[in-house]
């Protein structure tokens, strides 16, 4: 009986492809799972003094698990494009933009209702740390759809090297 090596180690080695070109989205991932907890984070805070603004992370934890499911998908399928999570980052960046403008004049409340004043600079200082993941993400994702970030590299150099 002869050995099957060869059809099994073709398939390790497409396995071993598919998961690198998973992993060039890994930062995104990351991203959008620290932005699902926040927002959880802040809608089970902001039951105890429910307002409208309530919605706001709900509705991006939503958002959130649609970025998800476009990120799963990138297992199988080979595009680096991002539309979902290009889109569903603009949005965060809007909201931290948002918060950032309510810390400033003074008026959070309206946007996190459990807070008060004395929260106000941690508020600012959170908003504007969000942001800034929003603009580093977005470059990432610009990078990525133009190929020229650098895990596309070590991605060439694998394949080119027949995965071994």
């Amino acid at each position: 009986m002869k050995n099957s090596k060869p059809v099994y180690s073709l398939s390790k080695q497409q396995v071993a492809q598919n998961s690198m070109r998973f992993n060039r989205f890994m930062f995104l991932r990351y991203v959008t799972a620290l932005f699902f907890f926040v927002n959880l984070y802040w809608t089970i805070l902001s039951i105890a003094h429910w307002t409208v603004a309530g919605m706001i992370p709900i509705l991006l934890m939503v958002m959130d698990g649609c970025i998800l499911v476009e990120q799963t998908q990138k297992y199988w399928q080979q595009s680096n494009r991002l539309k979902v999570t290009k889109c569903g980052l603009w949005i965060q960046m809007a909201i931290n933009l948002i918060g950032i403008i309510f810390a400033l004049i003074g008026q959070t409340q309206y946007i996190v209702p459990f807070m008060n004043q004395t929260g106000r600079w941690l508020l600012l200082g959170l908003f504007t740390l969000g942001l800034l993941i929003c603009l580093y993400a977005q470059r990432k994702i610009w990078l990525i759809e133009h190929d020229q970030d650098k895990y596309l590299a070590y991605l060439k150099a694998f394949e080119g090297t027949g995965g071994k």
